[in-house]
């Protein structure tokens, strides 16, 4: 399959992945029962046997079904302790000194988290706190202060548990604090924040810190055209794929995700722009950061209605212009393009394009065509974000 654009070799940020990522691990023993089966189909685990059980679940943006960039600064499973009816949940959370304090809701009431144990080496800790229904979602909250980013944000999240995930890895009651844990509220340690994470939290920023974990095997590259590129980029631990091994590269990548890339690969510490979009209080807070940055640089401007569209999916036409003007293309409105579908290109992105096509920068899909108006892929935004590196070099 030909290449929608130049492939290039060097390292990048993809926005929504976090570094310093910890190797996830699951129990895998085939004749232990499920924490779903021994609750006897109950929606909320209280029927549970007291034991330990190791538990998946996932970080939701408040109020949504969508995964929370948080989601990239926790390990999978958790592990649910029941004791007398009383379940208890902990997992490990990444970037501890930069996520300074973690409050679950209990009985309609934000409270710290418990610290059961903390690790300065690799910037974790585990954090444990009540759960009494795990068929629904749980409110928690997350204060961010990543001074390294200049990010200073706090917002509500949801949690999610899949009860079928449930594995008992251990009988009886055991105590739950362990052995050298912190043994206090997370509110009164002193831990630290994502990345667009943006990680930045919401934001993953500008030099994450590379994994100690070893590189994991990607199931659904082995027969793309970027695979070199993601696995250049996975390897240097720049990029992640998701937990279940997959990087889906002919997924989709948001507006917001694509800023956040282009604002870490260049670095971008210019002059601030005022945020005044009609739209504001729908950008989420990880992406604000980048988002001025790059409004400063030029790079991104509004759609005609004053709206930036955070959640909508970045075009192919819309891609080429972002990185055109970021490295200062002098785009030639005479310059004639010679894909299939040149007509179809927006006239506000038909020169960035073609400045971008003449410099090799990006190249068409099959059979010619350029797509102006399709969705780029989280594979083409890779490689595009790596000749924008090579090229202000």
């Amino acid at each position: 399959m030909k290449s929608p654009f130049k492939k290039v070799m060097c390292g990048v940020c993809l926005l929504t992945l976090l570094a310093s990522a910890a190797p996830i691990y699951t129990v895998g023993a085939a004749d232990v029962p499920s924490a779903a089966s021994t609750a006897n189909s109950s929606s909320s685990a209280s029927s549970l046997k007291d034991g330990i059980y190791s538990m998946n679940f996932v970080i939701k943006k408040f109020g949504t079904d969508q995964d929370s960039v948080m989601q990239d600064y926790v390990i999978n499973p958790g592990k649910l302790t029941v004791t007398g009816g009383k379940q208890l949940f902990s997992f490990t959370l990444k970037q501890s000194k930069e996520n300074t304090a973690f409050k679950t809701e209990l009985d309609g009431v934000l409270k710290d988290t418990k610290v059961i144990a903390t690790n300065e080496e690799k910037n974790t800790r585990e954090v444990q706190f009540e759960v009494k229904d795990l068929s629904k979602k749980l409110k928690a909250w997350i204060k961010v202060d990543w001074a390294a980013f200049n990010y200073f944000h706090e917002y509500d999240i949801e949690i999610t548990f899949d009860q079928a995930s449930g594995q008992r890895i251990s009988e009886g009651t055991v105590p739950s604090d362990k052995e050298g844990s912190a043994g206090a509220a997370q509110g009164g340690a002193s831990p630290s924040a994502p990345k667009d994470q943006p990680k930045t939290a919401e934001s993953a920023t500008s030099a994450p810190a590379k994994p100690t974990a070893p590189t994991p095997a990607l199931t659904d590259v082995n027969n793309h055209w970027a695979k070199a590129l993601i696995e250049e980029a996975v390897g240097t631990g720049i990029a992640n794929g998701y937990e279940d091994g997959k990087f889906m590269p002919d997924g989709a990548i948001s507006r917001s995700e694509f800023t956040v890339l282009i604002s870490r690969a260049l670095k971008l510490e210019g002059k601030k722009a005022d945020l005044n979009y009609s739209d504001l209080n729908q950008i989420p807070q990880w992406i604000r950061p980048h988002l001025e940055q790059a409004i400063g640089a030029g790079i991104i401007s509004s759609y005609e209605d004053n709206t930036f569209r955070p959640d909508r999916n970045i075009t192919r036409a819309e891609i080429a212009v972002m990185i055109g003007r970021a490295l200062g293309f002098k785009a030639d409105s005479n310059e004639k393009l010679a894909f299939a579908d040149e007509q179809q290109i927006p006239q506000w992105a038909y020169a960035q394009v073609a400045a971008a096509s003449k410099k090799g920068i990006i190249n068409g899909r099959d059979n010619n065509l350029y797509a102006p108006n399709a969705s780029a892929t989280r594979a083409e935004a890779v490689t595009l974000i790596l000749a924008l590196i090579k090229n202000v070099k």
